[in-house]
């Protein structure tokens, strides 16, 4: 006996095939995404974790300067986030997210790594595969850190002292041009003491810039000494943000100092640094941005003070 199926229980068998067969491609496909997100985010976090790593021996340590760089193979995105209220000394947070040729353009970042111990200057967001990496030693007055500054942007300085200019051109910054005529093509142009309507960012100060301001759009950033180029690399929020947490760090050598000098005098090598490194202290532990410029001139009478001493402390 032959058996013929009906039109309407034909149709019922192929669709009910069709929704299986769909459902089974989407679980595998929702799998092998979900699969590929865990790996990523395992891998940002570890790249993350390395860049704390890989920065350590860029620091300038002993000498004026050093320069490095990071490159990934595929575009990276890193964020920069400081928190000066965590702990005593804040931290910068550092985490990564690495650019997908699969479902999402950028998957999430992974889990961020804490950074207590360095001051990392840059925007908050950074998107990259060559990143340049350069440090500079802060002193006010005696050596409080090492400023790290990460940029993957191109820069001009266009009417930088000769100083300047030396400096960059010592390190071997390749990121950093200081001949207007040779600026890369959309490259953000820093201008020393004159305005020009083609400026992205505007530095003022003193003769040597030792002291003044840096104007940009995320606000007008008061610097002294290295913090200079911090500023110009910075975000606002991250550069107030990294300036209090060095603030407290100062004040917080400057009790060491103070212990210092106790010592110093047991063994009879006398020092009248302890008054003034006192009101130091206690100066600098919660002061801010703004107090820079009337720290600056208390911090020149505390560097000269010392070197007057006999038994000096730093």
């Amino acid at each position: 006996m032959i058996y013929m199926m009906k039109r309407g229980q034909f149709n019922f068998v192929w669709l009910f095939a069709i929704i299986v067969g769909g459902a089974i491609l989407f679980l595998a496909i929702y799998g092998a995404l979900k699969t590929a997100d865990t790996r990523s985010y395992q891998q940002d976090t570890e790249i993350a974790k390395k860049i704390s790593i890989l920065i350590d021996p860029l620091q300038a340590g002993f000498s004026v300067g050093s320069y490095g760089s990071i490159i990934f193979k595929k575009e990276t995105k890193i964020r920069n986030v400081c928190f000066e209220n965590v702990g005593f000394f804040g931290k910068n947070t550092i985490s990564v997210s690495t650019r997908s040729d699969i479902g999402e353009e950028w998957k999430e970042e992974g889990i961020a790594t804490s950074i207590n111990s360095k001051y990392i200057f840059s925007s908050e967001n950074l998107i990259g595969t060559n990143y340049h990496v350069f440090s500079k030693p802060f002193e006010f007055p005696y050596k409080v850190s090492d400023l790290i500054f990460l940029t993957s942007k191109d820069y001009c300085f266009i009417g930088a002292p000769e100083e300047i200019e030396d400096e960059i051109l010592n390190m071997g910054i390749p990121n950093i041009k200081i001949d207007e005529n040779n600026c890369t093509a959309g490259s953000e142009k820093v201008c020393f003491g004159s305005e020009k309507s083609s400026c992205d960012i505007l530095v003022s100060g003193d003769k040597e810039y030792t002291i003044g301001t840096v104007s940009k759009d995320s606000g007008d950033m008061a610097y002294v000494g290295n913090l200079m180029y911090a500023a110009i690399f910075s975000e606002k929020r991250n550069y107030d943000c990294n300036v209090e947490r060095l603030m407290y760090r100062t004040a917080k050598i400057a009790e060491e100092l103070m212990d210092k000098s106790d010592l110093m005098g047991i063994r009879g090598c006398n020092t009248n640094l302890k008054p003034p490194l006192s009101i130091w202290k206690a100066s600098t532990i919660n002061s801010t941005v703004e107090d820079l410029r009337n720290l600056n001139s208390f911090n020149s009478d505390l560097d000269d003070q010392n070197q007057r001493e006999i038994c000096g402390l730093w």
